[in-house]
């Protein structure tokens, strides 16, 4: 059984990387003294649980599973000793921590200089419109010429995962392990789209059951699609629903002018720019059902999605290279104008200038913050200020 390597051990790791991976790879979590813990135990036990969330719970057991200590000395020299030879990598820590792994990323690849065409792939499961392009940059920091055997990507990650802190006490979910309190509760969801292209010829070998290769086009339509429909719908929700007193996603269900919302940025904005850019490839059925889909999952009473856990990190994806600005630029550029999906936006900068993260005038903050550019953003800013209003 072939090892790779996944940095980060949160929920999407444990929620969806390790269960879809687990029956073809020998998994190395690699993750910080907050989880060293649990590091731990995987290193003794090399197992834990998740619970699926629909239709009702259910418990698997994740196997093939250790972990590694960033901040341990002697663990962190084995995990650039890893990076040097395994062929897989996976990234799941969020934007923010992607140059540290960077670097520790560049040690083990300067260290496997000898593989030569032994090729090393790098996967970001970050969210965000071209993560491995930030990922390859902080790379070419510390290695101006990165090797032509490192090949980086950022496939699709469609299940929604959490961890619940609290799920020994609540007694809803069964924790990781018996000496656990926490939990990991995922929905059930399957498959992981990369691009063909980056796998051709016999690297194709490689990749296990859990992937789906797809031609350039159609993997940047899906892509799009998720970060659009999935991530752009339950940025709405949060944002609007957590100011009204609301806990969880499916109690939102009897907000209809909320959900009405929803409806006109699903069928006015995002779905015709999806079609206009990618109708050769995605049928409108697929992407109306995916919608359909989407709302009934974010709105799922059993996985209990909180609206607390939505409006985290708020404030990273208003740069300009995550999902907000993004999405609202590319539904311009198919031409649709991105009026509820710009209340998105207004809305996510209202929320952190509330908490003091944001300050200065809201002009200041689009063309400081969200890098708009005052004449090619133009038609952006105008309704930013509008729905801001």
């Amino acid at each position: 059984m072939k090892e790779i390597v996944v940095f980060g051990a949160g929920a999407l790791s444990l929620g969806f990387l390790a269960p879809e991976l687990s029956k073809d790879y020998q998994i190395t979590l690699v993750d910080r003294d907050c989880q060293g813990n649990f590091l731990d135990y995987l290193n003794r036990e090399h197992r834990y649980r998740i619970n699926l969330s629909f239709p009702t719970p259910r418990v698997i057991m994740i196997n093939n599973i250790s972990g590694l200590n960033l901040d341990n000395p002697e663990q962190r020299n084995q995990i650039i000793h890893k990076i040097s030879r395994v062929p897989l990598i996976f990234t799941a820590v969020g934007l923010s921590n992607l140059k540290s792994v960077a670097f520790i990323l560049a040690q083990g690849i300067k260290r496997g200089l000898s593989r030569a065409k032994n090729n090393l792939f790098i996967l970001c499961c970050e969210n965000g419109w071209q993560v491995e392009r930030v990922m390859e940059n902080h790379l070419r920091e510390c290695i101006p010429d990165l090797s032509s055997w490192v090949h980086l990507g950022g496939p699709v990650m469609g299940r929604m995962c959490r961890c619940d802190k609290e799920a020994k006490k609540r007694g809803r979910f069964q924790p990781v392990a018996d000496n656990f309190d926490w939990a990991v509760v995922a929905e059930p969801w399957y498959g992981i789209p990369v691009m063909k292209s980056g796998v051709s010829g016999e690297n194709e070998l490689f990749f296990g059951r859990a992937f789906q290769l797809k031609e350039p086009k159609e993997f940047a339509a899906l892509r799009k699609m998720k970060l659009l429909l999935h991530n752009g719908t339950h940025a709405l929700l949060s944002y609007l629903g957590y100011p009204r007193g609301y806990s969880y996603f499916y109690q939102l269900i009897r907000e209809k002018e909320l959900l009405g919302l929803v409806d006109e940025m699903i069928h006015n904005e995002i779905i015709p720019a999806l079609l206009n850019s990618y109708g050769d490839v995605l049928g409108e059925s697929e992407i109306n059902n995916y919608a359909v889909n989407v709302l009934r999952r974010i709105l799922c009473p059993v996985f209990r999605d909180s609206l607390g856990r939505g409006i985290r990190g708020s404030l990273e994806k208003l740069k300009p290279e995550e999902r907000l600005i993004s999405g609202a630029k590319f539904i311009v550029s198919a031409g649709y104008l991105p009026q509820v999906y710009c209340l998105i936006i207004a809305t996510a900068i209202k929320i952190n200038q509330n908490q003091g993260k944001l300050s200065g005038s809201l002009e200041h903050i689009l063309l400081d913050h969200c890098q708009l550019h005052p004449d090619q953003d133009k038609k952006i800013i105008e309704l930013i200020k509008e729905m801001g209003g």
